[in-house]
């Protein structure tokens, strides 16, 4: 079985998701968006789901909406332990953990820098995106780019020139909004500089203790991105995903893969399992997870899609050999070991 998705963070998504929301007065509902799929930061959406959002708004928002909700776009905005892209004491040193760390939170995307005489390009490219899309996509990484710029640099920070993928939209207000030329319908996203700004640092205050650890626990949080081409990882996430949106079925994961439900039936056949198998394997793995992170039974099987309790309970004891409940009483016993 072959596939090709990526996917993106929610907390990654939501830097649009929420300003966008505050600014045009929106509810999640209003895009489709489960509340309990917006509210989970850790979430991995598959980019369709996404990129369908970022079009969605610019029909019930404007074709201008990211232009107006530009200075919102911060990667400080994102969910994440000790803000640690921007919490680096240069732009150097940022730009250098984006390029490596946005990778925990979308993959299928590539973030680099190439300098060409005494011109830096800060590239971002993804193959994921398509025609209008696209457009937003770019916009969104431009956006978010030139505001890490500016971050350190200072507000007046322009770039040399701007490169977007995708249709054009709105030329005279991006100008405005990045103080520079912008192209369109360039191979991938770009933010031209003067590579002196390298060497360039901002006395910022407030910075977070450069000797502060990430929790193991919260660190295999992030580690669980898949690579377009890793099936069983996609799959995985695929009925992960799926759940938000009620108890994930084989249609529902067909589709994303862009197969027919007999022919997903066919492949997973083929490996030795069956769709029914696939769902209970993940929905019990993710009760354990709401487990150690504190819920009751009755609020996880809700947010796992089931629709009661009991059959909750059924397709649990067939993996875990025992009831929610007898797991959660052992779990609780380990974490509070009797005097």
């Amino acid at each position: 079985m072959k596939s090709d998705i990526a996917f993106i963070r929610m907390n990654y998504v939501n830097i649009v998701l929420s300003a966008a929301f505050e600014q045009f007065q929106l509810e999640p509902n209003d895009l489709g968006i489960p509340n309990a799929l917006y509210k989970d930061p850790m979430a991995l959406v598959p980019m369709g789901d996404y990129l369908a959002w970022l079009e969605q708004l610019s029909v019930q928002c404007g074709e201008n909406y990211l232009g107006d909700i530009a200075k919102s776009l911060n990667l400080s905005e994102m969910n994440m332990p000790a803000d640690w892209f921007m919490s680096a004491p240069d732009f150097a040193i940022s730009l250098r953990r984006i390029n490596y760390g946005i990778t925990a939170f979308q993959s299928g995307a590539s973030y680099y820098v190439i300098q060409s005489g005494r011109i830096i390009k800060w590239c971002y490219n993804t193959r994921y995106a398509k025609g209008l899309q696209r457009s937003y996509d770019s916009l969104r990484v431009a956006l978010m780019l030139v505001n890490t710029m500016r971050h350190y640099l200072g507000a007046d920070f322009s770039p040399h020139k701007v490169h977007l993928s995708g249709p054009a939209m709105s030329h005279l207000q991006l100008e405005k909004l990045f103080n520079c030329p912008v192209v369109y319908n360039t191979k991938q996203t770009e933010i031209w500089a003067d590579n002196t700004v390298l060497l360039q640092s901002k006395q910022m205050q407030g910075l977070h203790d450069p000797t502060l650890q990430m929790p193991l626990s919260l660190f295999e949080k992030y580690i669980n991105m898949p690579q377009p081409d890793d099936v069983p990882k996609i799959l995985y996430e695929l009925v992960n995903f799926s759940r938000y949106y009620g108890l994930p079925s084989i249609t529902d994961v067909a589709g994303k893969l862009g197969l027919s439900k007999q022919q997903l039936q066919r492949r997973l056949q083929e490996k030795g399992f069956s769709f029914i198998y696939l769902r209970g394997y993940v929905l019990s793995n993710q009760a354990v997870k709401y487990m150690l992170e504190g819920k009751q039974i009755e609020e996880i099987s809700q947010l796992l899609g089931y629709g009661n309790k009991q059959s909750f309970t059924k397709a649990f004891k067939t993996f875990r050999l025992c009831t929610p409940q007898q797991y959660l009483q052992r779990l609780q016993g380990q974490q509070h070991p009797a005097d």
